[in-house]
């Protein structure tokens, strides 16, 4: 059975969808060109298609919200959203190939399809030992995912990102790089994903539900920023660097930085099983993020590499121990 606290994130994410959808709907069918010129390419000679599609895909948000109502029973209606949300980068997968889409359309499959993956097989998986098996490695995999993604920054990002001055330069080492300089965003989206991920599991931990609710969903903010950035970059760049990439520096290194560090702030005040060092140790991740948030606005480079730097190298271990210590004394309550 799915706890009261998991049941409560599960609303919030499928009313998130239901609104979504139903804003997407109403903006495809009003709309019908919008989108074709803000990736710019040629709208289609039959926009009433798209409009269609945008009513087929608001009757997705009315499903949506009726699963948030009653949760209880609409595994049906979140595994059906979940196949589509499968075949839709499938399908958009072949448009690329075919050369009728560009690569930028990939912001449109990043909100409508990729990053509901993860909560609704969460949900229909809740109640399985899959399900069970999974929030228990959520801290080790949120730490290994964001370690991964600080390696790719220093091994096959930092070409192309403001360390290097010169515009030209930067997109140069991009376009000789382009699959590693997706693939390396593309781990940093799912270390954005998995972070969210580990802060709805910390809020297992707390009692006061209204304080993790009030965290996770500043963290979604956050996600929505780093997402919509991360998406620029590979979908963008270097052809717009000089617009694109300032835009989505600041939406990821100030905005979505940010908000995880308010939520992480919120959820550090909240627990009281997070004592002594670790608390100290937790401090010192917030000040950093806060610290990268403020010199990615200001544009300090060395103050972006500096605190870069130093919230990653103290914030992976952190999770790893804290989540360890978490569990191990879960354990000890419930053996006594």
């Amino acid at each position: 059975m799915t706890s009261d606290y998991r049941e409560k994130l599960y609303r919030l994410v499928f009313g998130l969808a239901a609104i979504y959808n139903l804003a997407f709907g109403v903006w495809a069918c009003l709309w019908p060109r919008s989108f074709f010129d803000s990736v710019e390419i040629a709208s289609p000679n039959y926009p009433a298609l798209w409009s269609c599609l945008g009513m087929v895909i608001g009757l997705y948000g009315v499903l949506y919200a009726y699963a948030a109502y009653r949760i209880d029973r609409e595994a049906t209606i979140i595994s059906v959203g979940l196949a589509g949300k499968i075949l839709g980068p499938i399908g958009w997968l072949m448009v690329i190939n075919s050369g009728e889409w560009p690569l930028r359309t990939f912001t449109l499959i990043v909100f409508n399809d990729l990053v509901w993956w993860l909560p609704f097989g969460l949900f229909l998986l809740d109640g399985t030992g899959t399900g069970k098996w999974l929030r228990h490695i959520t801290p080790w995999a949120s730490a290994a995912t964001n370690a991964f993604a600080a390696l790719a920054m220093l091994f096959a990002l930092r070409g192309g990102t403001e360390v290097i001055s010169s515009f030209a330069e930067r997109a140069t080492y991009i376009a000789e790089h382009a699959t590693m300089w997706r693939l390396g965003w593309a781990i940093w989206m799912a270390a954005a994903v998995s972070l969210v991920g580990f802060y709805a599991w910390w809020g297992t931990w707390i009692t006061s539900t209204r304080w993790v609710i009030i965290a996770y969903a500043v963290a979604l903010l956050g996600l929505v920023c780093d997402l919509f950035a991360e998406s620029l970059f590979i979908g963008w760049l270097p052809a717009r660097i000089e617009t694109v990439a300032p835009l989505g520096s600041l939406l990821t290194g100030g905005a979505a930085n940010g908000l995880y560090t308010i939520a992480g702030v919120i959820l550090t005040l909240s627990t009281r099983l997070l004592r002594g060092r670790l608390r100290i140790w937790a401090w010192a991740i917030w000040t950093s993020g806060f610290a990268l948030a403020i010199c990615t606005m200001i544009g300090s480079v060395t103050g972006v590499v500096t605190s870069t730097a130093v919230l990653m190298s103290l914030f992976c271990p952190w999770i790893a121990v804290f989540g360890w210590k978490l569990q191990r004394e879960y354990h000890e309550i419930t053996a006594t």
